[in-house]
Order: structure tokens, then C-alpha cells, then sequence
């Protein structure tokens, strides 16, 4: 939900400041392709590392991008280089939380009720999506943009400070972290190929 906060305020103040289709483009571009550049190589890290700890690095990530918004908004010295480069780190926030999120959620019910969490999980998603804008937009409208995006900030706190009081890892229920063999790019598009080749003759 913050994450939309962030970017009805943000795209709000970038239109009425810079008037540019471009940027306006390049803010739906910024969030999406950190998703599909990184998500194998920040999975990996999940795989590898504390979930719990990967998630809370995202989750300060997208504090410290509201906080430098809020610092430019304040100080009036907002460029188009900022805004960019802010963009950016914002996409690569969120695709640095998505694969810790998916084992999390396995770890904290298992595989029998792993469906049923998936729905529940899709479900409060889409929440966020649909609610993030109304808050966006009543933070904008009610307290303005600098003071908004700064409050901005305590609706990530929560699952950052739940994350340190939970003992689910994102691997407990694997016994642990296991060490894999690093996979390149190369080699995970081969086995994406292969599991596709099987399916076809399962069908």
C-alpha cells in the first residue's frame, strides 16, 4: 500500500513541476523493469540469505527513497536527475521484496495450506493497490505532498518491526539455508526451457 502512496503523491508533484510525457513514462518503466532485470538474482539472494533480513533491507530502501522525496519537495531543489534516480531505486526496492515475500509466505504456513495462503496474499495485494492510491490521495489533498510522502514512511514500519519479533525465516521449514550452486542467467532461461518442454508432453 505505501509503495502506491509513494507514487500517486510522486507522480502528482513530477506532472505538475515538469509538465514531461517522458518522465511520465519513464516513471512507469522505472518501477517495472528492476522486475524483470533483477527478480532472478534477488530471488537468489532470498534463497540464500535471511528472507526477514532481505525484505527489511527493500523496506529501508523505500523509507530512505520517501525521505529524499520529502528532503527535495522541502527544500524546493527537486531536478529531473533526482527524480530519476529516486525512480529507479523505488523499482529496485520492490523487486528486491517480491521473492523474499513468496518464501516467507511458505514458510509460515507450509505446503498444505500453501494455496489458500497464495489467495489470501493475492487478495491483500490487490488491497494495496486499490487503497494505496485513496490514502495517496487523501495524504496529497489533506496534509500536501512534502508532508505526505513523509508520512508516508510509518506504513512500511510495521511489517519492517514485525519482521524482527517473527522466527520464520523464509527457510525454517527447510531445515535451514541451504548453499546452492550460483545459476546464471543463461543457465535458468535452459531450465525454464526444459520444464516448458515437459509440460508440453505431460499435455
Amino acid at each position: 500500500m505505501a509503495d502506491n502512496i509513494e507514487h500517486v503523491i510522486t507522480y502528482w508533484v513530477l506532472w505538475e513541476k515538469f509538465h514531461s510525457p517522458a518522465l511520465a513514462g519513464f516513471e512507469v518503466i522505472s518501477h517495472w523493469v528492476p522486475f524483470l532485470f533483477f527478480s532472478v538474482y534477488f530471488g537468489g539472494l532470498a534463497d540464500r540469505f535471511d528472507c526477514r533480513r532481505v525484505i527489511q533491507a527493500a523496506q529501508a530502501l523505500f523509507m530512505l527513497v520517501s525521505a529524499l522525496w520529502g528532503v527535495l519537495l522541502l527544500t524546493g531543489t527537486l531536478q529531473i536527475w533526482h527524480a530519476c534516480v529516486l525512480l529507479v531505486l523505488h523499482g529496485l526496492a520492490g523487486s528486491l521484496w517480491g521473492p523474499g515475500e513468496q518464501l516467507m509466505l511458505h514458510d509460515f504456513v507450509g505446503d498444505e495450506d500453501l494455496g489458500s495462503a497464495v489467495r489470501l496474499n493475492a487478495t491483500f495485494r490487490s488491497l494495496g493497490v486499490l487503497f494505496g492510491p485513496v490514502i495517496g490521495s487523501a495524504l496529497l489533498l489533506g496534509l500536501g505532498p512534502t508532508a505526505g510522502i513523509f508520512v508516508n514512511i510509518a506504513f512500511y514500519l510495521p511489517l519492517t518491526i514485525f519482521l524482527f519479533r517473527t522466527r520464520f525465516t523464509g527457510h525454517t521449514r527447510d531445515g535451514g539455508i541451504v548453499k546452492h550452486e550460483r545459476v546464471g542467467l543463461v543457465t535458468s532461461l535452459r531450465v525454464l526451457r526444459t520444464i516448458r518442454a515437459n509440460t508440453t508432453l505431460s499435455a
